[in-house]
């Protein structure tokens, strides 16, 4: 896309204009021309034309004559749509038409339409986390949201713009909520309420006011409002969940908030947040110093839940929308956070996120203690959050509950334990959540296999023998013998799973045995031929894999 040019469906969502595209809806809109009744248009390509005073099918022939990519004319009193003879017009000439609702002035239409072309279609750097956060909602909520100052100005806005009502419209071009509705929300006590922390407040639908139903919490810090965030419902009803990502949201929005008020920069303040935490996830810096800094008392003891969003092109061809997606799975996951926990703190680490779940009770006082002892909860939430990523980002999101570090200092190795039971996940994808304490075992034989794989001194020749005798000749002792030793001697269901005939298993058990030497019905022997053939069984394009599969490759689940 040129410099200072936009997407035709970009300005149209700014707008929150009816549109009539018919298949353009990526043109490019560069210039905004305004075009006053019976002018002439000189020629104008690729520009927006604002026919001031006419709604007319005249003023869709003249703009297309003048080359413009798209026409905006103002609807009726009442109207949402486009006439038809307006729309037999823009078909005619080839040109798309926006339709602007009625009482919006076009000086405000145009401030709109250049802010949004000369950002590119993109969001503004200073406010850049707030219309990112203010999308998450918009995703999370199925609504169409704004965010606003306490002098009810709009910082932030997302959704489908074609599903704004009246307000959003008007609150949108004209950068504020007009004061009528200000005046009937006062009256209902709209913002009265939102002064309470937390509370989510509804406001009912006015069809004769052009006003849909919607939700709305305060954003405060400290006891003074800052400002609110809406959800407006549009062509579909609120997501249950919207409530709590709400409550998320209004955390989250909070210092920005404050860096606004006192004009500073938002972006430079949420990166070193975000440093700080990374320091703390890694155990870069001083734990406590740490602390202070990111508001969390420094003896609080903190979960840790690790999420992969399970991508991996082949030919790395898409490493900025992976990128893409990790950050918007990572606000929505801070999102989720900041619902339940005040100082929730969300990092990207290692090409995975992290969750820290900061909590006031020392280990030992009821809660999760250091040996992830009470993980229910936090599986339940993480089960939750995986559930809403796979539905949004459609990739086959993994997490893990790492556990609970006691001190704020235990938070890195807790890390690593959610790092290497996501390592141990991506052989199981038809898990979703699991914990850490579940995978403990898993994880110990891989450790195990490890060492094995590194010291071959220690290894039992006639094993690694069998592997490559199968190998050779295409048989399959080593693997029939694991399977057999994995369901405790239990040939009939092993025999199942390899379709063949018990019979057939008995045989290649007892010739494995003949010709590795091993004893069976000891329990040693037993035991190292478990380990060592589960290494065996591992490619050189792959790690050992501590779990045994069934015939035939798995394949990764696709997300619900």
């Amino acid at each position: 896309m040129q410099q200072d040019a936009v997407s035709l469906k970009a300005l149209a969502a700014a707008l929150g204009a009816a549109v009539a595209a018919d298949g353009r809806e990526d043109a490019e809109v560069g210039d905004v021309v305004i075009m006053e009744p019976g002018e002439a248009l000189t020629p104008v390509p690729g520009a927006l034309v604002l026919a001031v005073g006419t709604r007319g099918a005249t003023a869709v022939t003249s703009a297309a004559e003048a080359g413009a990519t798209a026409v905006a004319v103002r609807l009726g009193t009442g109207e949402d749509a486009l006439p038809d003879a307006v729309r037999r017009a823009a078909e005619a000439s080839g040109i798309a038409v926006l339709g602007i609702a009625s009482g919006t002035r076009w000086e405000e239409v145009a401030a709109e339409a250049r802010r949004v072309r000369e950002a590119g279609g993109r969001r503004p750097e200073r406010r850049g986390d707030l219309f990112s956060l203010a999308q998450t909602v918009a995703t999370l909520s199925s609504g169409v949201v704004s965010i606003e100052d306490n002098a009810h100005r709009v910082l932030a806005y997302a959704g489908p713009g074609d599903e704004a009502d009246e307000l959003r419209r008007q609150s949108i071009l004209g950068r504020a909520c007009p004061e009528p509705y200000l005046a009937m929300l006062r009256e209902s006590g709209v913002y009265r309420r939102t002064r309470t922390p937390g509370e989510v407040v509804e406001v009912e639908a006015r069809p004769e006011l052009g006003l849909s139903r919607r939700l709305v919490i305060g954003i405060s810090a400290g006891g003074r409002p800052l400002g609110t965030i809406w959800v407006q419902e549009g062509g579909r009803p609120l997501a249950p969940t919207t409530e709590r990502a709400l409550r998320g949201a209004a955390r989250i929005a909070a210092p920005q908030l404050i860096d606004l008020y006192y004009e500073g920069d938002p972006n430079a303040r949420l990166i070193s947040r975000s440093a700080l935490a990374h320091g703390l996830l890694t155990g870069r810096f001083n734990s406590a110093a740490l602390a202070r800094h990111l508001g969390i008392e420094a003896s609080a003891a903190a979960a840790v839940v690790a999420f992969d969003l399970r991508e991996q092109p082949a030919d790395g061809s898409d490493v900025s929308g992976q990128e893409a997606r990790r950050a918007e799975a990572a606000e929505i996951i801070a999102v989720h956070a900041a619902a339940g926990r005040t100082n929730a703190l969300v990092v990207q680490a290692c090409g995975q996120i992290y969750a820290m779940l900061p909590q006031p009770e020392p280990v030992g006082t009821g809660r999760a203690g250091a040996d992830g002892s009470d993980d229910e909860p936090l599986l339940r939430w993480a089960t939750e959050v995986v559930a809403t990523l796979r539905r949004h980002l459609k990739t086959p999101v993994q997490a893990v509950v790492a556990g609970t570090a006691a001190r704020l200092e235990d938070i890195p190795a807790v890390k690593l334990r959610g790092y290497n039971a996501l390592q141990v996940m991506a052989r199981t994808p038809e898990r979703s959540v699991d914990t850490h304490r579940n995978l403990r075992a898993a994880l110990v034989v891989r450790d195990l296999l490890r060492l094995l794989e590194e010291h071959d001194e220690i290894r039992d020749p006639a094993l690694r023998d069998l592997v490559a005798r199968d190998v050779q000749q295409g048989t399959r002792l080593a693997d029939s013998l694991l399977r057999y030793l994995d369901a405790f001697g239990d040939v009939a269901a092993v025999a199942k799973t390899l379709n063949i005939h018990p019979n057939t298993l008995r045989y290649r058990v007892r010739k494995a045995a003949a010709l590795t030497g091993l004893d069976l019905d000891d329990p040693e022997h037993r035991l190292l031929a478990m380990l060592q053939l589960r290494l065996g069984r591992a490619t050189p394009q792959e790690s050992a894999d501590p779990f045994p599969t069934a015939a035939g490759d798995a394949s990764v689940s696709s997300p619900p």
